[in-house]
Formats: structure tokens, sequence, C-alpha cells
């Protein structure tokens, strides 16, 4: 845990029971609970006096109620806060860095090859400078359990 912030009162309880999180930056401070939520300036008696803007549609039913809604709707008839045309290419850059981190660890001749840049063709699905990196990007299925066996 850091350190209790001096502009949070004695009452005033830090985050929540999950964690969360202190932002410190050039204009004050900001905390909030386990995965941003309820956002609060320090003091807290600061949150009733800033008024912030939203600019971004709020998803009252939460995103992942959101995303069964959807689903049930059908394709293209419900519009979603985070389209596959946005979630994608985000989980892809995402699933890059575990890549990274997999392939630092890759043994060739007994010695762990190390930091390298990764070239990404997204079209072909792989790796295109660093051949042993590629083993993580898709798997070999048992017999009986490929895609064509489901």
């Amino acid at each position: 845990m850091p350190e209790r912030p001096d502009e949070l009162g004695p009452d005033e309880h830090m985050g929540d029971d999950g964690g969360g999180a202190i932002i410190v930056g050039s204009k004050g401070k900001m905390m909030c609970g386990t995965y941003g939520m309820n956002p609060t300036l320090l003091p807290t008696s600061r949150t009733k006096e800033v008024n912030v803007p939203k600019t971004l549609a709020r998803v009252p039913e939460g995103h992942y109620a959101q995303w069964v809604n959807a689903c049930i709707a059908g394709y293209g008839k419900q519009e979603v806060s985070s389209p596959f045309e946005y979630a994608g290419p985000l989980t892809e850059t995402i699933l890059m860095g575990n890549l990274a981190l997999r392939a630092w660890n890759v043994k060739e001749n007994n010695r762990f090859t190390g930091r390298k840049k990764l070239l990404w063709d997204a079209q072909n699905m792989k790796i295109t400078n660093y051949d042993a990196a590629n083993q993580f990007v898709k798997r070999t299925y048992r017999d009986g359990w490929n895609k064509a066996g489901f």
C-alpha cells in the first residue's frame, strides 16, 4: 500500500476493499478504487467543487451486460461502447506485450535470447523477424480438438 496522502481526512477511506490507485499530477492528486472505480480528487472536498464534463457516453448497465445484449440483438443491430473495430486492435497490442515477454525467455543453444524487437504482421498473424516467437502465437491442438473437431 502507498503511504496515506496528507490530503485524505482521518475518517476517509483510501481506495476500496479491493485496493485502488493514487495518481499524482502537476495540479494535484486523485485516488480511485479497484479498476478505476469512484475517482475522487484530493482533498475529497475538491470533487464537489470541480465539474469535469463527461465527453464519453456512459454504460449504465455495464460493459458485460451491454455485450450480452448486443449478442442477443444480433450482429450490427446494437451499438456498443467498445466495438470490435476498436477492441480487436487494442487486444492485439496488449497480447504483443505478452508475446514479447514469452519470446524473451526462448532458449537457443542453451542460452536465453534476451530482448528483441518483434515485427508483427497482423494480416498473417505472425512475427516476421524472429520465427521462434511464433510458437506462442498459435497452438497445435491434439487430434480431435482442432477447430474442425468442435
